[in-house]
């Protein structure tokens, strides 16, 4: 039952918006579509059970003594579904994201699923372009594009830009000690009914992000689909992915807007 981990996905990721932004160039903090306080809920049905929830929180914090955002993202399992089928989730991701650069300085992961364990520690230079990352104690030095995203930051990044006039966008990432776009394609628009502060026939746009395997973020099996809010906040509210038995569903529980 690892797809459970797809949750991951319900990270925000990008919808049209008039001008695209380069991905080093960040907007100005009255214009960014977060900030910190946010916090956004999901709840995870994994054949309409109710099988866990998962959290993204973005907190004001200091790394080597300047101002970043913490963006965290928590998925746990919950009730039947880990009683029933033996088997525990219990991920946690730990951005350091720069808002007045737009470059990640790292990211943390401790992975917990069934009987899968990892931890991984990532820190980032982003103007020498060097990263470590260090795993059961053994670093590595690699070589990086300057000012390049974790796989978290990057979808941040994403609601950030916004999609181009295609109808798409590319975010260059580095992750498990290689270099990969993560890329995301509008495919639809759709009206949900949405908790408050959102609201009834709420405008969305359907987009496709595509992430490789093993990245940590997601462990979805098929196509994986998300709904983010039709406006300049982008808010993930819907997540969607068919996996070899059944089906993964992340749907907004709640969603606390940053101060």
């Amino acid at each position: 039952m690892k797809a459970l981990a797809l949750v991951l996905l319900a990270q925000a990721i990008s919808s049209p918006s008039p001008a695209a932004t380069p991905a080093t160039a960040p907007l100005p903090a009255a214009t960014r579509p977060f900030s910190a306080g946010e916090r956004i809920t999901m709840k995870v049905t994994y054949a309409r059970v109710h099988a866990g929830r998962a959290t993204m929180s973005v907190i004001a914090a200091v790394h080597e003594g300047r101002p970043v955002y913490h963006i965290l993202q928590e998925v746990r399992s919950e009730g039947v579904f880990a009683w029933l089928f033996r088997y525990k989730v219990d991920n946690r991701l730990l951005s350091i994201w720069d808002p007045a650069s737009g470059c990640s300085h790292g990211l943390d992961k401790q992975l917990r699923q069934g009987r899968y364990a990892r931890d991984v520690k990532m820190r980032i230079d982003p103007v020498a372009g060097r990263a470590e990352v260090e795993i059961k104690g053994v670093r590595t030095p690699h070589d990086v594009d300057p000012c390049i995203q974790d796989v978290l930051s990057a979808f941040y990044v994403a609601r950030i830009r916004g999609l181009d006039a295609r109808g798409s966008l590319s975010v260059p990432v580095f992750d498990r000690g290689r270099r990969f776009e993560v890329a995301f394609k509008e495919i639809g628009r759709e009206l949900l009914d949405l908790p408050p502060p959102l609201g009834p026939r709420t405008k969305t746009v359907i987009t496709e992000p595509k992430v490789p395997r093993g990245s940590g973020l997601f462990a979805q099996e098929g196509e994986l689909l998300v709904w983010v809010t039709d406006d300049a906040r982008r808010i993930p509210v819907r997540a969607r992915t068919r996996v070899a038995v059944g089906s993964v569903s992340a749907d907004l529980e709640s969603y606390t807007p940053g101060r």
